[in-house]
């Protein structure tokens, strides 16, 4: 007798899609086959999609930038989270001035405990460069963060790296078997040509995009990753926003360097015109917006096994906060959200559907869509076998998926902080019918089965 078990689901594995059964037992799968046992709770998965909770490895919780915070924290983010299937987010610490990095570590996890509905794990932000800190990156790593984040920006907040603090920071982090993370753009430039733009009078949001173009990515990547090859240390970019930057990731691995590449869905489907109009300073992020091509590229290389994780960036501000700065990209807080909708937003881009809904063609499509959200993500950050797959003793993370019904997304239906939404107005296909934590069902259409407390905190392993 299971606990619950799911009947006649598409069961997207990591390696085929199953029709049949799953089972569970307190908080693992215990069984994926036909005809299994019976349940003390049955569902019937007809027609439905049944996948492993999905994995956003990259949100910003109550991130505090430009004198105000991030609309979203644990407790509005992760209920935003699990709503869109989101079951497990990495979250990043956030060093204060004079703080240590472990003392931001564990700040930041007990900020965690007993707030979330959905487990997290959290990356280190490395941003105050001290021999002290940089001799806690063995103990940081140890005490479970999935990995150890610096940055080639934002001098001014005190958090740009400059080389020789790179290489440094790299082989402590490769000698600790731990994977350094870039946010990977000139920052020096970046700041040059922002500051010739507002002589010029241009405070509005397309000089954000003009300020930050792709070369100074492209430049980055390549800088860091030569410092990362250096130090023999694994690279992760975050939030790769160009075709240019993709092509120079492609020359270091055919060289055999290590680095692994994260994009996200605001790269994929919005691009610079939306930062004309109005409320073109909403959409102000970094990395800005690029060309309609860049979203192509980076889907093709999705789709080609070249990317390895789609995330989110998650760092919602509200329309007042976004305004607070009067349009000024220099006084705008750079961030958008977007958990709640990475699972249908990435499900109608990776599969062409018709009117008929799920064909068996469409597999190829639905495992590149796990592979990106749930498994590598696991296998990359230290969460597998535990989390990112559909398979025997791994959590209970389950979300039953609709790909049948259409709908436009808007800000109204979003469960989380803000009153805005990068996405509204787009179509998407497919719905999240419910949502399993470890066993437990945390979401269930429309009504929220979760508490606050149901999340733990993940302590990564390698």
């Amino acid at each position: 007798m299971y606990d619950l078990v799911f009947r006649s689901a598409r069961v997207v594995t990591p390696n085929r899609v199953i029709l049949g059964d799953l089972g569970v037992t307190g908080e693992r799968i215990s069984a994926i086959g036909p005809n299994l046992g019976p349940g003390k709770e049955e569902v019937d998965a007809t027609g439905k999609l049944l996948f492993p909770g999905f994995i956003d490895a990259h949100v910003h919780l109550g991130v505090p930038i430009r004198g105000t915070e991030s609309v979203d924290g644990v407790t509005e983010g992760s209920r935003a989270a699990a709503f869109g299937g989101v079951t497990t987010m990495i979250d990043f610490t956030v060093q204060d001035k004079g703080e240590s990095l472990l003392d931001s570590f564990h700040r930041r996890r007990a900020r965690i405990e007993g707030a979330s509905y959905v487990d997290i794990a959290l990356h280190a932000n490395f941003t105050r460069f001290n021999e002290e800190n940089l001799a806690q990156i063995p103990e940081v790593l140890a005490a479970g963060a999935a990995g150890l984040k610096i940055f080639t920006a934002y001098r001014e907040a005190g958090m740009q790296m400059e080389d020789r603090q790179i290489l440094r920071i790299a082989k402590k982090v490769g000698e600790a078997g731990g994977l350094l993370l870039v946010h990977a753009e000139n920052g020096d430039a970046a700041d040059y040509l922002a500051e010739r733009l507002a002589a010029e009078g241009r405070r509005d949001a397309a000089a954000h995009g003009e300020s930050r173009p792709d070369l100074l990515e492209a430049e980055a990547i390549f800088r860091v990753a030569t410092l990362a090859r250096i130090a023999d240390c694994p690279l992760y970019v975050v939030h790769l926003s160009s075709a240019r930057g993709l092509e120079t990731i492609r020359r270091l691995r055919a060289d055999e360097w290590k680095i692994f590449a994260e994009t996200c869905p605001q790269y994929l489907l919005l691009d610079r015109s939306r930062y004309e109009g109005e409320n073109g300073h909403r959409f102000i992020a970094s990395p800005p917006l690029r060309e309609k091509i860049d979203g192509v590229r980076l889907l093709d290389a999705i789709l080609g096994d070249e990317i390895d994780v789609v995330a989110t960036d998650h760092c919602p501000f509200s329309s007042a906060q976004k305004q607070a700065g009067g349009g000024d990209f220099l006084a705008t807080p750079n961030g958008i959200g977007g958990v709640e909708t990475l699972l249908p937003l990435m499900f109608t881009r990776l599969l062409a559907l018709g009117e008929n809904g799920l064909a068996p063609k469409h597999n190829a499509g639905l495992l590149r869509l796990v592979r990106v959200l749930a498994e590598n993500p696991a296998r990359i950050f230290g969460l597998a076998p535990r989390k990112g797959a559909l398979k025997e003793d791994a959590d209970a993370d389950l979300v039953l998926y609709d790909p049948a019904p259409s709908r436009t997304l808007t800000a109204a239906e979003m469960h989380g902080g803000s009153d805005w939404d990068p996405y509204e107005g787009l179509e998407v296909r497919g719905a999240v019918e419910s949502v399993w934590l470890r066993g437990k069902r945390i979401v269930n259409g429309e009504i929220l089965r979760g508490r606050p407390k149901d999340g733990i905190f993940l302590k990564t392993s390698r």
